[in-house]
């Protein structure tokens, strides 16, 4: 059974930089899928002036297919149920990371370096944040933002 973990945190908190290193720790060993949730329509897939950017620019659904990967955009939102779906109809996926969509209901890690939502906080399962924080944290599950087999053990229970 997939292992489904969402990661929520203020811009820059270091989200991005844990979930890579628990990729770089889980693969090859494991299937592990991300999904990055970008409400704000920031993310670029493609380079402007290359043909599937200007298919996707005209409106198009777009799928990138090369002999090493495959790239979907598509013009509208999905369901969430419906981009679980996608990652698991090739292979199922051991661990599948989520970055962002804060309403989905998975176990959530807030991710704290400095600043930090308190909603967030209060619908995290745990926490993740560097030593000299845990103090203000006391009625969570603190994990070391630094220590990324100790996050994966909790994540693995």
């Amino acid at each position: 059974m997939t292992k489904i973990i969402s990661f929520s945190g203020v811009s820059n908190s270091g989200k991005t930089t844990l979930i890579d290193g628990l990729c770089k720790i889980l693969i090859p060993r494991f299937k592990v899928g991300v999904i990055k949730h970008d409400p704000k329509n920031k993310a670029l897939f493609d380079t402007k002036g290359k043909d599937s950017y200007k298919f996707f620019e005209s409106g198009a659904n777009v799928a990138l297919v090369s002999p090493s990967q495959t790239t979907i955009r598509f013009q509208k939102n999905i369901e969430n149920s419906k981009i679980l779906e996608l990652f698991n109809m090739n292979e199922p996926l051991d661990y599948l990371f989520i970055e962002g969509f804060k309403t989905m209901p998975f176990k959530k890690i807030c991710v704290i370096r400095d600043n930090f939502n308190q909603e967030e906080v209060d619908n995290a399962t745990a926490i993740a944040t560097l030593m000299e924080n845990k103090i203000k944290f006391r009625n969570k599950i603190v994990l070391d933002l630094n220590n990324h087999n100790e996050i994966l053990k909790w994540i693995d229970k």
